[in-house]
């Protein structure tokens, strides 16, 4: 989907260009993420008329349609200019590819994005020292439910794993109808939200750090029996009945409006959900974190999050109108004006105090600035072949075509040729 943004900076701008200062186009690449077409629509208009001739040319993708045409497009001939990336291996890679521009430079210059983006958010997107991105925010994820519901059944949100088993089960007693928590994997990514906090829980960040890095030795890569512990845990949810039939066939969307329709009590879902779900016509949600796993070794104060922003391509014609442009976004303003629109944890928190926010954002900002420790996903932490086999090791658990051990033996050879490659 491209939206061309031309404002009543158009005049201006064409102004500009009949008197001979060519016009420049600023390709951008998102996902599709509810409330960020109107953000971008407004920011680029105004940005356009402080830059007469700039066009800002914004482009939509569903998340696992962009994941791979980003990557082709960055190594074609005519990529966006500034894209969307998460945080993590797969912007790394970029790096070493020599794909992303470094923007260090611009982002130090007087208005640059340094001065309003912390150094840790800055770090996310850092290598060998220069930046290569800007964190425009982070995205975590909360089980939402109906406070009625759990009322008038005597229910309470569960602060253990096994609390959740039963919580499933005691929902399937007051109606086997009922889908406790619906999950919708068609695009392979919300069971890998799961799995990456049970291997958290179950394990801890410091036992998974070797393998996630494929720095482990040979012998030892993904053999840590956690990891069949933290699958297993997964059968045991569906054993309880949390989900419903062929979650594999259910889309993200679907089990979204499952929840936000009242069909179903609870979901997991993440930060961006809950101007959707209000907008669905549900907003009396409350929300609780990922349970606890007892035994476990991992800090049960962890918290999903997933810093997310924008890289410069190296084939830019106009890096440095890029990074502006991505400066401009990050600014005071902006960052409140998308924390308004889009429900999102903003990395420029300067002006959060006057975000006419909803209870909700207020809820996410204060809590996880109470998480003992951060946890990123899987899928954009690993090597992407490791990834990919975490992700289709999950569509084959909820298929129970492979058991946890076969699920880790296909991620484990996955990792040993990536190690060896």
């Amino acid at each position: 989907m491209i939206a061309n943004y031309r404002t009543a900076a158009l005049a201006v701008a064409l102004g500009a260009v009949a008197s001979g200062a060519a016009a420049q186009d600023i390709k951008m690449w998102t996902l599709e993420t509810e409330g960020l077409q109107g953000f971008i629509e407004q920011a680029a208009a105004e940005f356009e008329e402080q830059h007469p001739g700039v066009n800002i040319i914004h482009e939509r993708f569903p998340n696992e349609a962009y994941k791979t045409q980003i990557q082709v497009a960055l190594t074609g001939s005519s990529p966006p200019d500034v894209f969307f990336n998460w945080a993590g291996e797969d912007a790394a890679r970029l790096v070493r590819d020599g794909l992303a521009a470094d923007i260090t430079e611009y982002g130090q210059a007087e208005g640059g994005f340094a001065e309003n983006v912390s150094e840790g958010w800055l770090a996310n997107f850092a290598y060998e020292g220069s930046n290569y991105g800007v964190t425009h925010e982070g995205v975590s994820k909360y089980f939402y439910y109906d406070p009625v519901f759990f009322e008038d059944h005597g229910l309470e949100p569960p602060e253990t794993f096994e609390g959740l088993l039963q919580l499933c089960q005691d929902i399937r007693a007051i109606d086997s109808d009922i889908v406790p928590w619906p999950l919708g994997n068609s695009e392979r990514w919300k069971l890998n939200h799961i799995i990456t906090m049970l291997n958290q829980r179950v394990l801890g960040t410091e036992a998974t750090a070797a393998d996630y890095a494929l720095t482990a030795p040979e012998d030892e890569l993904f053999t840590d029996p956690g990891y069949v512990e933290a699958w297993q845990k997964v059968v045991d949810l569906m054993d309880a009945g949390c989900f419903q039939d062929a979650p594999n066939a259910t889309s993200p969307e679907a089990s979204r409006s499952m929840f936000a329709a009242g069909v179903s009590p609870m979901i997991y879902c993440g930060t961006w959900c809950a101007n959707i779900f209000a907008e669905e016509g549900f907003d009396s949600f409350e929300m609780f974190r990922f349970p606890s796993v007892e035994g476990g070794a991992g800090d049960p104060g962890g918290q999903f999050l997933v810093p997310q922003g924008y890289m410069v391509s190296a084939k830019s014609e106009n890096p440095e109108l890029a990074a502006e442009w991505i400066s401009f976004l990050v600014s005071d303003e902006q960052a409140r004006a998308y924390a308004e629109q889009v429900g999102s944890i903003v990395s420029n928190a300067a002006q959060i105090d006057q975000v006419e926010g909803t209870r909700w954002f207020k809820f996410f900002v204060e809590d996880i600035a109470q998480a003992s420790e951060t946890v990123n996903v899987l899928d954009v932490l690993l090597e992407a072949s490791v990834a990919n086999a975490y992700l289709d090791a999950g569509v084959e658990v909820l298929n129970r075509t492979k058991t946890p051990e076969e699920a880790m033996e296909m991620i484990r050879a996955a990792a040993l040729e990536a190690k060896n490659g």
